[in-house]
């Protein structure tokens, strides 16, 4: 007999676990990301009072007689796998896990790691993301990359990076440094231009200004001084244009240490469309290679040009008979005769002091008698030039003056103290029209505030003799491609944080660009049931759970809503029918008890 009461001591025991976890449950109704937890029973350990006989030849087998003692808390196990419902909270920080994931969340940066469903975040004052309720870092990856599968180099997310300061006011009106965070602006990198070139402008002749803006590397804006002349040539299709000035925006010239840069222009003389531009000359020039007599007297010097050939100009110092430094000064300008291509001039010569030797006209080549400082000598000379040819197709030089040689030789008379000078132009070719954009380069300043360069495509203008009677060119440039792309932009604050359903964090700036700032990592486990709680909303792995696979939310099909928290998954109507049949199973068991307290009272009056 007393072993029905301690039956029913179990039970009441049991049931009374039952029915705090039923309380537990009910008081976690309103708790974000709260999973309900159930019990589970087992019956404990079986007194034999008969054991049980197998099968003879008279009589046949009988089953063991065993009394159970009463029953235990066999689990508490938590339904995690149910999603809770949604609550709207409009606060962009929020965020809700619809999947089996986790959130991982450190109390130190990432030497600890815990779990957790509860998506309410903030930003701490170093401008980290962290939950809401207890501080912990949100663990993730930073930058433009996704997060690895498996990968335990999870950091703490830093979504707002205040490096920039500036100066501000107090309530009190007192000076004080603000931090920002500011992206960077971004140099423009291409640009386009648009419009028709007058073949019958005669502006053309002093040249024509296209102004471009751009933005710099520094974020600030500057404006491109575009000027296009009509080439200085016969040809009516050919025009050139060159970078004349680079203007910031308080007015100033930008140095470019590559100087103004020129192109040439070719359009069809037919259809009026571009053919091709032909680009500056990318030249190299040799040093000097001498020939001297016994005396150790310079005879002769000759030296070589490389590379792309175009319109040039140049000077080479040489040294003279007389052992004094002279300098020779040299252009290339190309031709409208079909015949050759380039004519190369010597037209200057001028002594170290840079003083000319010849300061009158060059076209007579006579001697004459020139008074420099008060010396009296004959120092004369004749502009001499040569005609070169190259190939249309390949581009690689073809003739001299009609000659099939590649150098030319350059003599002077007796008044003028220099030995013959060769110039090789056997390495050199000629720049072929083959595209219709070109890469302008910026150096020294310009390259700091601009980039290294910018891309210009030019293939949208035309070359046609316009029907109105004022004859105006009408070319206009604009900044990045037609697209809209590369257009570069300046610096911007940030002004709002965003997330996209795969955890991504985005910052919006003010100059309009959006940057990927970082992502936000999950976990999920083998058997998430078998995590441990460790309250506030957290979870630990332990030895049922499994390690943690870190992973994007969306391997699995998951994703993350942003404005929205999980709620409880607890549902009421279970929990209060559950606490019904728990207080019932703990009266009976409280009447078993009073039950077999009457029947030792009976047994008791038995003496009597």
């Amino acid at each position: 007999m007393m072993r029905s009461m301690w039956s029913a001591v179990a039970g009441l025991k049991t049931h009374q676990l039952e029915m705090d976890v039923i309380g537990n449950n009910i008081a976690n109704v309103n708790t974000t990301a709260y999973k309900s937890q159930a019990t589970g029973f087992q019956d404990v350990l079986y007194q034999t009072v008969k054991e049980g006989t197998g099968a003879g030849q008279t009589k046949a087998a009988t089953n063991i007689a065993q009394v159970g003692l009463g029953s235990k808390l066999g689990s508490v196990y938590t339904n995690i796998a149910a999603q809770g419902s949604a609550i709207t909270t409009n606060n962009a920080l929020d965020l809700m896990i619809t999947g089996p994931s986790f959130f991982v969340v450190s109390p130190d940066g990432g030497q600890t790691w815990n779990y957790s469903r509860d998506g309410s975040f903030t930003i701490d004052a170093n401008g980290d993301l962290v939950t809401q309720n207890n501080g912990y870092y949100v663990m993730g990856v930073m930058g433009e990359g996704g997060v690895p599968t498996g990968t335990n180099d999870l950091v703490k997310l830093h979504v707002l990076n205040r490096t920039t300061a500036r100066t501000g006011y107090d309530a009190q009106g007192n000076e004080v440094q603000l931090m920002y965070d500011v992206m960077p602006g971004l140099a423009t990198g291409e640009a386009y231009m648009k419009g028709n070139i007058d073949k019958d402008d005669s502006t053309l002749k002093e040249g024509k200004n296209t102004l471009l803006e751009v933005y710099g590397a520094d974020g600030n804006v500057y404006t491109l001084k575009f000027n296009l002349t009509d080439a200085g040539d016969s040809e009516e299709n050919t025009y050139r244009m060159n970078i004349d000035r680079i203007i910031d925006s308080n007015g100033n010239t930008v140095n470019n240490s590559y100087g103004n840069e020129s192109i040439t222009l070719i359009y069809d003389k037919h259809d009026g469309k571009l053919s091709g531009i032909v680009p500056s000359a990318e030249y190299t020039v040799s040093n000097n290679e001498e020939t001297k007599n016994d005396a150790g007297i310079v005879t002769s010097t000759r030296f070589s040009i490389g590379e792309k050939i175009g319109d040039l100009s140049f000077e080479q110092p040489v040294t003279g008979t007389d052992g004094k430094q002279y300098n020779l000064h040299f252009r290339m300008t190309s031709n409208a005769d079909v015949d050759s291509d380039y004519t190369f001039t010597l037209y200057k010569i001028t002594d170290s002091n840079g003083r000319d030797l010849n300061p009158g006209s060059f076209s007579s080549g006579l001697d004459e008698l020139n008074i420099i400082g008060g010396n009296t000598r004959e120092d004369v000379y004749e502009e001499q030039s040569f005609t070169v040819d190259y190939d249309e197709t390949s581009g690689a030089i073809l003739t001299i003056n009609g000659q099939n040689v590649k150098d030319y030789t350059f003599s002077f008379g007796e008044g003028v103290n220099i030995g013959p000078v060769t110039v090789d132009l056997s390495a050199t070719s000629k720049m072929l029209a083959t595209d219709t954009s070109y890469t302008f380069n910026f150096g020294g300043e310009a390259a700091g505030k601009l980039g290294e360069s910018l891309y210009v495509d030019f293939s949208h203008t035309t070359n046609f003799a316009s029907s109105n009677a004022s004859h105006n060119s009408t070319i206009y440039a604009y900044k990045g491609n037609e697209k809209g792309l590369n257009q570069g932009y300046p610096e911007g604050d940030l002004t709002g944080v965003s997330f996209g359903t795969d955890g991504s964090i985005y910052g919006t700036y003010s100059n309009g660009q959006t940057i990927k700032k970082g992502q936000i990592a999950v976990a999920e486990f083998a058997n998430a049931m078998g995590l441990e709680k460790v309250g506030d909303n957290l979870y630990q792995a332990s030895l049922n759970s499994g390690i943690a696979m870190v992973q994007d939310i969306t391997i699995d099909g998951g994703y993350m809503n942003s404005g929205v928290l999980e709620g409880s998954n607890i549902d009421l109507a279970k929990e209060f029918t559950d606490m019904i049949t728990t207080q019932r199973g703990f009266q009976a068991n409280s009447r078993v008890i009073t039950t077999s307290d009457e029947m030792l009272q009976i047994l008791k009056g038995l003496k009597r």
